[in-house]
């Protein structure tokens, strides 16, 4: 068992500050902005110097999405810059000599589909999803499956089995941490899972912001405890109209959505309730 399974959703992405775009782009090709790379490489210099213990291996286990990998190369520029290797005039030797450097120094890694992000179809017609999410608080935010996609519940079903899979990892890669690079959804759906909440506690959970890291903690006894939640403070320049990271804040808690957000199902107790 690990010291520590941190779950890290995606820095900011083209899509997240014009869902347009997801009528041309495919999800899974959308790639970072600017502030996107720059929170992933806030998030590892945070994560390396305040979560993970000096010279502690370290196994990333991440999203195979645009997003996501973008996400974990800004994360392990704390480790070893990739700007060390610009010399190298082969752009496929230059990535592999960073691999190999970042091998050296303890760190492994991994891609997962079954940690992606949730599928709301191939290319999404920004008024059809809007209907889309408006109908699916109303038909329950945990079953409503987009058409040609997923629901909440088939995400649920498919982190159970990476899940599995993660224990028995532990055993075969014994790092003394493993680092989830993945999306919103999939890291309330293993919250959900590993934690074994119920339907209406999953539904109260708010999604992860942009590079928001969730930190597990292993308890001592072969169980992983909440840690806390670390997010980035993000500040608007007035003159230059540019956001940009200008600290970060660990939280005790999760962050739930407030009551008002909640559409809860009445479940009788009796016929006459």
């Amino acid at each position: 068992m690990p010291e520590k399974v941190v779950l890290v959703r995606h820095g900011q992405s083209m899509g997240n500050i014009n869902e347009a775009l997801y009528a041309t782009v495919p999800d899974n090709a959308m790639p970072l902005t600017d502030l996107g790379w720059e929170q992933a490489r806030k998030t590892g210099e945070i994560l390396k110097a305040r979560i993970i213990a000096s010279g502690e291996t370290v196994h990333f286990v991440v999203s195979p999405y645009v997003r996501t990998v973008e996400t974990f190369h800004g994360i392990v520029s704390a480790w070893c810059d990739p700007k060390e290797f610009a010399h190298i005039p082969d752009r496929a030797k230059r990535v592999k000599a960073w691999y190999r450097r970042l091998m050296e120094m303890g760190l492994t890694w991994n891609e997962d589909p079954r940690i992606r992000e949730q599928d709301f179809g191939n290319y999404q017609v920004p008024e059809i999803i809007k209907k889309a999410k408006t109908d699916r608080h109303r038909f329950g935010v945990f079953y409503y499956r987009f058409q040609n996609g997923e629901s909440a519940s088939d995400v649920f079903d498919r982190v159970s089995t990476f899940l599995d899979s993660l224990w028995r990892n532990f055993d075969s890669n014994r790092a003394r941490n493993y680092v989830l690079v993945t999306h919103g959804i999939s890291i309330r759906v293993f919250l959900a899972r590993y934690f074994r909440y119920t339907i209406d506690q999953f539904n109260m959970l708010a999604n992860p912001t942009n590079c928001e890291m969730v930190v597990l903690g292993h308890n001592g006894e072969g169980q992983l405890d909440l840690d806390g939640r670390c997010n980035l403070e993000l500040e608007k320049d007035e003159e230059t109209k540019q956001t940009k990271v200008v600290g970060h804040r660990f939280h005790h808690r999760l962050r739930i959505l407030p009551k008002a957000a909640l559409r809860k199902t009445k479940i009788r107790i009796s016929p006459d309730d």
